[in-house]
């Protein structure tokens, strides 16, 4: 495990900056940020985050598993493996916590009239907000695919600006509150290192046997 943090200092270094820098943002009030965010929209942002926050679904599952097959296809099977492992801490944390997303909460609050929504957008009206399975997703994803080609600075930011741009995407569509955003982050790199890391004893096992 040292290895895989030695091998990539600049993702977490960004990740460890980004975990620091959004702590006082836990302390705001989560409505606030969300109509100030809202407050800046624009319709070029419109358009960028309505089709960026896909790279959170299957379509980023499916485009990091084509790069890897192709560059380093022993690796790509760790990508169903971290669909696996995403789904299931999502709806593992969406149960437990039962927290309302962002259109609820507004509602009844009395307060859905200072939202200005995007068309076309389906607003998610349930109690699961809480952790944001985008964000998981994107950051599970990258951090992985980060990993995979170690000692390659500008891959290891480019692929933490994807995954936090998918997270703020989130917040744009008014889909998830900061905070879900930030746990979803952190449960993602949690779960691309054990993704690797579980990956590499597989490997390192059947090599042995060779």
């Amino acid at each position: 495990m040292p290895k895989l943090f030695k091998d990539n200092p600049w993702f977490f270094t960004i990740f460890a900056l980004f975990l620091l820098g959004g702590i006082p943002l836990l302390f705001a009030n989560q409505g606030t940020l969300l109509i100030q965010l809202n407050d800046h929209r624009s319709s070029w942002a419109d358009f960028f985050f309505r089709w960026f926050t896909k790279v959170g679904e299957g379509y980023g599952y499916l485009a990091v598993f084509l790069i890897l097959f192709v560059y380093k296809r022993r690796a790509a099977w760790g990508i169903p493996l971290l669909g696996v492992a995403v789904s299931l801490v999502a709806w593992l944390g969406k149960t437990l916590f039962h927290h309302p997303r962002p259109y609820r909460y507004f509602e009844q609050q009395g307060l859905l009239a200072q939202l200005h929504l995007i068309p076309g957008i389906e607003m998610h009206k349930g109690l699961t907000s809480f952790p944001s399975g985008h964000t998981m997703a994107a950051f599970a994803l990258f951090s992985f695919f980060a990993f995979c080609f170690p000692r390659k600075p500008w891959l290891s930011i480019t692929c933490f600006c994807i995954a936090s741009l998918v997270g703020l995407s989130r917040m744009y569509l008014v889909q998830h509150f900061f905070e879900d955003v930030y746990l979803g982050a952190i449960l993602g790199v949690g779960l691309g290192i054990l993704a690797y890391y579980v990956l590499n004893q597989i490997e390192q096992k059947i090599l042995a046997r060779v």
